[in-house]
């Protein structure tokens, strides 16, 4: 079943791709991986991306996609099920906003043989990610992803972000460098109401109380931290509800006296 979290009058969807099998050291801690474990000792946390429904569908991230060359580290290909189960299809999809350029959030962006999957969709992400992974060409995309963001790019399909900035009504893209060099966090709000979906930023629940547990996938892990650090006196100063890409069960929570307390759906 998807989450669902209310923020005033918007409605976020957690749509679950696929499965990221943690490896042990992963986030620098074998504490870190036995409180995330199941009872046979393996991490499974979701691939996801959240779905903000109505008259334009919004979606924030593409998930990975299917055929991934290492199912033993990460499977996807349930993103478009899970819309369609939703009500939205992959023509009726308006805005793609971009965490960042990893492969387990831009797979369904395109795939190998069908091409680009949300034709009709503008999309967001920001410039210290477009010049990594695009004019750099650092490792992380495949062929046809690259290709598929320089195409809709030249028709205008792309919009690149620089500074904090309103997406779509409600919806604001916040710099969070660290992870990857344009990682973003986008806030969505209504009114004093407030939600915070963290991309991969924070992993899981448990960093948003041990700083020292860094992604092994960090491009610079000193301003990851930094990142951290900003987002725990974020989510604990105002309040607002936060969620992550691989939280498990894409459940969401608040920071409340330096302890995580999940929200109820």
């Amino acid at each position: 079943m998807s989450s669902v979290l209310a923020v005033g009058r918007h409605r976020l969807i957690g749509v679950r791709d696929g499965t990221f099998f943690m490896p042990t050291d992963f986030l620098g801690d074998e504490e870190a991986h036995r409180e995330l474990a199941d009872p046979d000792g393996t991490v499974r946390l979701p691939i996801g991306a959240f779905l903000m429904p109505g008259e334009e569908p919004l979606l924030i991230d593409a998930g990975l996609g299917p055929g991934y060359p290492r199912p033993d580290m990460m499977t996807g290909g349930s993103l478009l099920d899970e819309l369609d189960a939703a009500g939205v299809r992959p023509d009726d999809v308006a805005h793609l906003a971009l965490s960042h350029l990893h492969p387990d959030h831009v797979g369904w962006l395109a795939t190998k043989r069908g091409g680009i999957t949300f034709p009709n969709a503008q999309v967001y992400l920001a410039a210290g990610d477009w010049e990594h992974f695009l004019e750099e060409e650092h490792a992380g995309l495949t062929p046809w992803t690259r290709q598929a963001l320089r195409d809709l790019a030249e028709r205008g399909r792309v919009t690149i972000l620089d500074e904090e900035r309103q997406i779509v009504p409600g919806v604001t893209a916040l710099p969070a460098p660290g992870h990857t060099p344009g990682h973003t966090v986008y806030a969505v709000h209504d009114g004093p109401e407030r939600a915070l979906l963290l991309g991969d930023s924070i992993y899981c629940p448990q960093q948003l109380t041990e700083m020292d547990w860094g992604a092994a996938s960090e491009v610079d892990p000193v301003l990851a931290r930094r990142t951290r650090e900003w987002l725990w006196r974020e989510i604990e100063g105002s309040g607002a509800t936060a969620v992550g890409q691989h939280f498990p069960g894409l459940r969401g929570g608040r920071v409340l006296s330096k302890e995580w307390q999940p929200v109820r759906a």
